[in-house]
This record gives structure tokens, C-alpha cells and sequence, in this order.
């Protein structure tokens, strides 16, 4: 999850949750006239007529503001989830629902102040805690990130999640040994847990004779429809150079999804490793034909073309890399080559 920066709408969010308040017929009719622009669709007529019938019932307004997400209006959204904790502030869902809205609004900061409410009225609640977590990691504000954490795992220190976002945050701050840990213990507390076996595997591929293979394999048995499990192992082979077993991966990969163009490619560069250029002219021929427009396929087809004589090829093939990827410098070079060898 990545969240975008504070946006003039994010603003708007920020202002009108600390100053309006729907307790007055002119915020009636403001919040009226923002649920009018989308008054055609039968869900928002419906729910409107409810509110006009009974515009103290905050459950409506709740209803409402989730359509009006659905529909791409935040606006209307924060205005009726305001309403909402305005009519009912001892209501949890609401403040997880309005720091929904401000993290696809762009803020952050209203999200935190939103899980502080909750955390306020609930000390426990951990998954306000956890939230408000992560909310701080992908602020990059660690030390808050890992403070919720340490709440979490006072009230439940078998949390998966608490200690697989404490993973990631030592991760990030550069201590691989607290982070391996961390997943480790994620994986401890929650066996099926895919995404602690893949940051496993991801954060000890570095070393050859890590368990990273090992990690790939079991979040291969808990979702064997992923591609991006098979492609981490088989990476994690190819860098290692254990080639025999990095192909045998990527076929596997293949077979699960014949349309991701990487594994053919990557088979292809593995090929030219092992010296086998009519194998790797074939990997990369796939590549195309799954992906018309990767430049990358065209200049390796083209490399390939060359050791095999055929020039006409190859030039066609570098020509069309610069085609998709201009200022392709290695194909540009390549077909200069070309060129002048074939005048």
C-alpha cells in the first residue's frame, strides 16, 4: 500500500472534520446538495429519502458515505461519515470508516488522528493499534510505527500481523537480524501466513545458503496461484547461479501463468548463460509474443539473431527495441555495429 500526498482535497478533509458538524439545517442542505450530484443513483436516492426522514440516525449517513466511496466521491463521503460520528461518537466503525476515506484522500495525518480517537476511547483496540502502525511505517516514522506494536503485544504478544510489522520496520531501518526475527515469529504465530514466508525469503536471497528456496516453497503451499512466490525462487537460483534449478522454476512459473512474459525472458537470459542461443531465441520469441511491446525481448532476440549469423534479424529486431525504447543505448550500439559490419 502506498499513500499519496496531501492533496487539496485532503484539506478540504482536515477542515471540514474539525469545524462542520451536522446540526443545523444549512449543513442539511450542504450535505444535500454534495449527495444531489449523484441523486440518479438508486442507492443514494434511497438512502437520502432515509435521511430526510430521519436525519438523526447515524447509520443512514454511514450507508450513504459508503456509496458515495464506491461512487468516487470523497467529498460526499467525509461530509456524511462526519455526520455520522457527529450523531454517534461512541461508534468505532465510524472512525475506522472516515480514516478510510482520508487515506484514499491522500492523508495520512488524518488517519493517525482518526485511530487516536478510537485509541482514546479504547486503549485495547488493537486493530486501531496495528493500523495506526502501519499508517506511521509508510510515514517512515519508525519509532511511532513500533511504539503501537509494543501496545499490541502487551495486550497479545502472539499478534502475526504486530510481529510481521515490526519486521518490516527493522527491515527498513537496515537490521536484517531483528527483522528475520520478526517474520520468524510472524510464521511461528500464523503457520498459513504467506506474506512473512515471502519477506523470508526475500530478505535472506542475499545469502547462498540461506533457507530464501525454502521460504518461496512454503508460500508456494499456502497459494500456489501467485506468480510472484515462483519468480522470488527462481531468482533467488539464477543469482546464486544455480541455473538447472532457476529453469526448472520459471518452467513451473510458466505452467501456473503462460502469460507472465518475465519468466520467458529470464529463461532466455539463463539459456545464453548456458550458452544454449537457439533455446534462448525461442525464450525471448515467447516474451513477444506475450508482451508485443518489450524492447528488452527485442534487443536479447536481436543478440541471439547475431550469434547466429542472422545480421537482417538482428537489425530488424534492435531497430524495433529503439522503436519501443528510445535512447535504448545497447541496442543503439548494437545496430550501429551491425550497420557499418555490413556495408
Amino acid at each position: 500500500m502506498r499513500f499519496l500526498l496531501i492533496t487539496v482535497l485532503s484539506i478540504f478533509f482536515l477542515v471540514s472534520f474539525s469545524c462542520n458538524r451536522p446540526d443545523g439545517s444549512t449543513e442539511k442542505e450542504a450535505i444535500d446538495s454534495l449527495a444531489s450530484k449523484d441523486s440518479a443513483d438508486p442507492q443514494i436516492r434511497a438512502l437520502t429519502e432515509k435521511i430526510n426522514a430521519d436525519p438523526t440516525n447515524p447509520e443512514q449517513f454511514f450507508l450513504r458515505s459508503n456509496v458515495f466511496q464506491q461512487l468516487g466521491n470523497l467529498a460526499a463521503s467525509f461530509r456524511d461519515m462526519s455526520a455520522a460520528i457527529a450523531l454517534d461518537s461512541s461508534n468505532m466503525k465510524y472512525y475506522f470508516a472516515i480514516a478510510d476515506i482520508y487515506l484514499k484522500g491522500g492523508s495520512a495525518d488524518g488517519a493517525i488522528d482518526a485511530f487516536l480517537q478510537i485509541i482514546r476511547k479504547d486503549p485495547a483496540n488493537t486493530e486501531a493499534l496495528i493500523k495506526l502502525s502501519k499508517v506511521y511505517f509508510y510515514k517512515k516514522d519508525y519509532q511511532n510505527s513500533m511504539l503501537q506494536l509494543t501496545r499490541v503485544q502487551e495486550i497479545d504478544q502472539d499478534n502475526f500481523e504486530a510481529w510481521f510489522i515490526r519486521g518490516l520496520n527493522f527491515k527498513e531501518m537496515g537490521d536484517t537480524g531483528r527483522a528475520i526475527t520478526a517474520f520468524q515469529k510472524s510464521v511461528q504465530s500464523k503457520p498459513d501466513f504467506y506474506d512473512g514466508y515471502m519477506q523470508l525469503g526475500l530478505i535472506t536471497s542475499n545469502n547462498k545458503n540461506s533457507m530464501a528456496a525454502q521460504y518461496f516453497d512454503n508460500a508456494i503451499r499456502i497459494d500456489s496461484t501467485v506468480t510472484e512466490a515462483y519468480y522470488a525462487k527462481a531468482m533467488f537460483y539464477q543469482d546464486h547461479g544455480a541455473l538447472e534449478k532457476a529453469k526448472a522454476t520459471y518452467q513451473q512459473l510458466i505452467r501456473v501463468n503462460p502469460q507472465y512474459e518475465f519468466s520467458y525472458f529470464n529463461l532466455g537470459y539463463v539459456y545464453i548463460l548456458q550458452d544454449s542461443i537457439d533455446m534462448a531465441y525461442r525464450m525471448f520469441d515467447f516474451a513477444i509474443k506475450v508482451k508485443p511491446a518489450y524492447a528488452e525481448a527485442y534487443f536479447y532476440r536481436g543478440l541471439c539473431s547475431r550469434e547466429k549469423g542472422n545480421f537482417d534479424q538482428a537489425i530488424a529486431d534492435f531497430r524495433q527495441a529503439l522503436t519501443l525504447k528510445p535512447g535504448y543505448e545497447a541496442a543503439q550500439k548494437e545496430l550501429n555495429t551491425l550497420n557499418q559490419s555490413t556495408k
